[in-house]
């Protein structure tokens, strides 16, 4: 999703028209949650989209700043409106049982951790990635239906 507020509209367009099975919400340490992505948060929720988060940053955000960034992110998705089960990822073992419970229609909400500096936490993004379950395609091949796109705009 895109960051700043001022593309809160393309933001809202791209998942409205592309009807994606997951919304990732990426969230710097350093910064912390931010309005803009509770904003986010709550798009992915009004459109019914499976939700995981990404920590950014790890290698520059002091320990506490990246422990009360967690507990924020933490205290939000546990919040009335969301109600999703926060889960750290720290292994592989983590990875699985959450992409097989996202399969299944849990509430889960996994959390990694990653630096796109040093890597670290990469693998476990990469392992999710390529173990999550694609959920409306199904629906659609089940039913052999055909793709509709509109087509709004044209440019020569």
């Amino acid at each position: 999703l895109a960051g700043h507020e001022k593309y809160i509209k393309t933001t809202v367009y791209g998942m409205t028209g592309s009807v994606p099975d997951y919304t990732m919400v990426v969230v710097g340490a350093n910064m912390g949650v931010q309005r803009m992505t509770r904003e986010h948060l709550g798009v992915a929720l009004a459109l019914k989209c499976a939700t995981y988060f990404v920590v950014t940053k790890i290698d520059m955000s002091p320990e506490h700043v990246l422990q009360n960034t967690l507990h924020d992110l933490t205290r939000i998705i546990k919040a009335p409106g969301v109600r999703r089960i926060p889960l750290v990822v720290q292994s592989e073992a983590d990875v699985v049982s959450a992409a097989k419970a996202m399969g299944n229609g849990a509430r889960i909400a996994p959390i990694f951790k990653v630096s796109n500096v040093t890597g670290e936490g990469m693998q476990f993004l990469h392992l999710w990635l390529n173990l999550i379950p694609t959920q409306k395609d199904e629906d659609l091949q089940s039913r052999h239906e055909h793709a509709q796109f509109h087509i709004d705009d044209t440019f020569a």
